[in-house]
């Protein structure tokens, strides 16, 4: 069985980077700050290629998680035998196409993809389900370390697992953190403890409230996009 795990690390509260100029700020977001990489077929995916003190993605962790609720609903909705060809494709060879529908289709294939636009050169991490299994396609620039392109498969409540293990993991931490600078707040940094507290609450449920969506994909439509795309 393949281990799927999304792993990360927070860099210390007290070598976290302020935002704003006139006047330093921190707020959950921002307290994140971190890096982070993926476990999966056996190999760490978001590594980078040259020789860094710390190898991986150094940005908030909040990112990862974020994006990953974003993409969950979408990457668990088994996708028709009629679709696989399209999900699986790389969209380099679609036609040039101007349709509602097309643009439909388009919108379903990018709903399966993790954001990295964020990175100078971004990588692509694409998840879509067949039958009991999640696959999970990766591909990158060369700066990033060996291999570049992956293409492994987990069963569907291990990759829902996954994303829970690190829903934990980060609400846990962030928990930690907010005690840690509500006992010694950071001097000179402007830090709003009550919205801090608040925002904490609220995202504690955004695992819930991502599992809880139900979509409603208009298939017809989706499929005459596909079509016109790869004709």
């Amino acid at each position: 069985m393949n281990l799927l795990r999304f792993r990360f690390e927070l860099r210390a509260v007290g070598e976290v980077a302020p935002w704003g100029r006139d006047e330093l700020t921190l707020h959950w977001f921002g307290l994140t700050e971190g890096w982070y990489w993926v476990e999966a077929g056996g190999v760490r995916l978001l590594r980078f290629a040259a020789d860094h003190e710390i190898p991986y993605v150094d940005y908030y962790v909040v990112r990862l998680w974020e994006d990953l609720l974003a993409v969950l609903p979408a990457a668990v909705e088994e996708v028709p035998a009629d679709l696989v060809g399209f999900v699986e494709s790389d969209g380099s060879e679609w036609k040039d196409t101007e349709s509602d529908v097309a643009d439909l289709a388009m919108e379903w294939w990018g709903s399966r993809s993790v954001y990295f636009g964020y990175l100078r050169e971004a990588p692509s991490l694409r998840c879509w389900r067949i039958g009991d299994q999640v696959i999970l396609d990766w591909k990158a620039p060369a700066n990033f370390a060996e291999p570049r392109t992956v293409r492994t498969t987990v069963a569907v409540a291990e990759f829902v697992a996954a994303i829970k293990d690190l829903d934990a993991a980060l609400i846990t931490a962030m928990d930690a953190r907010i005690a840690e600078v509500e006992a010694a707040p950071p001097a000179g940094i402007a830090l709003d403890l009550t919205q801090l507290r608040s925002e904490h609450r609220d995202r504690a449920g955004w695992l819930a409230r991502a599992r809880s969506r139900v979509l409603t994909t208009d298939w017809i439509a989706v499929r005459q996009g596909a079509v016109q795309l790869m004709r």
